[in-house]
């Protein structure tokens, strides 16, 4: 299994914009991809799921924030039960599959 990992710490540098399309790309090319958002500005959720479905869907539990938060609580998530399949980013890669642990704004407190 390969691991890439897209790390700055300075803003503006392009870290959203490079791990969407290498993401996209790999799974184009046949490979299965997970994306893991972990940036509080959760740009990269939001170039793959549209707001309100975040928000319907997602916010309440489905998110990074939640895995954090569960540790909390003394009862851990696991990791697997966040990974979401983007429907509109999957319909059109033919072979591969790309697959997302969504960001939270919430992180921004953190």
């Amino acid at each position: 299994m390969l691991v890439v990992s897209v790390i700055n710490y300075k803003g503006g540098v392009g870290k959203t914009t490079v791990t969407s399309n290498l993401a996209t790309e790999l799974a184009f090319r046949g490979q299965r991809v997970l994306a893991i958002d972990l940036d509080p500005q959760a740009s990269l959720t939001f170039s793959l799921v549209r707001p309100e479905y975040w928000e319907a869907e997602l916010s309440a539990g489905k998110t990074i924030k939640a895995w954090f938060d569960s540790f909390s609580s003394g009862q851990a998530l696991s990791l697997e039960d966040l990974v979401i399949s983007p429907t509109a980013a999957n319909a059109r890669i033919p072979d591969g599959s790309l697959d997302l642990i969504p960001s939270h704004l919430g992180l921004i407190k953190r």
